[in-house]
């Protein structure tokens, strides 16, 4: 089971077409079974099962319906306290694992020419194993971002059941 980790911060996302992922890189290419550089992933994902299959088996988890603007992401284990107040809205029941630890995140957007080592991604580091996530969106703070997405990681010693309602919308502007 994985430990206790610092919360990583990212600031000034933005929200390419709509929504953020979180993935795991090196599981996606064994996943889909070569190197995924260059491929068009946002029209397999969303137009295909492909999508579904990724989010189900932990390997990406999608933040869709984001309005534009700039967010603060906050990747942080579930016994950190929140420093935001309660939740606009909230996405429980995610699932993520990593043998590495290296996670990245991006705008959706970016999945249209899938390039792992692009400058706008930011990456997460956190101890190798599976997580269960809540995502939890807050909206505005004065002299912030324009809101907060949370991912809200839950260490567990094997794959979790996958829970989670990949429909639900998390827009708080």
């Amino acid at each position: 089971m994985t430990g206790v980790f610092p919360a990583v911060q990212l600031t000034r996302c933005f929200p390419e077409a709509h929504g953020f992922v979180l993935l795991n890189p090196a599981r996606l290419d064994q996943h889909l079974g070569a190197s995924s550089t260059g491929r068009d992933l946002l029209e397999l994902f969303s137009t295909t099962e492909a999508g579904d299959t990724v989010a189900r088996a932990g390997i990406a988890l999608p933040l869709t319906g984001v309005t534009a603007g700039y967010y603060t992401v906050l990747v942080r284990h579930a016994v950190d306290r929140s420093p935001c107040s309660t939740a606009a809205v909230s996405s429980p029941g995610w699932v993520l694992g990593s043998e590495t630890g290296s996670l990245l995140l991006c705008g959706l957007g970016h999945l249209r020419h899938w390039r792992p080592d692009h400058s706008e991604h930011r990456r997460v580091a956190v101890p190798p194993g599976w997580y269960e996530i809540e995502v939890r969106a807050h909206p505005h703070a004065e002299g912030s971002d324009d809101g907060t997405y949370e991912f809200v990681l839950t260490p567990t010693p094997t794959q979790p059941t996958f829970r989670a309602d990949p429909t639900r919308q998390l827009a708080i502007l």
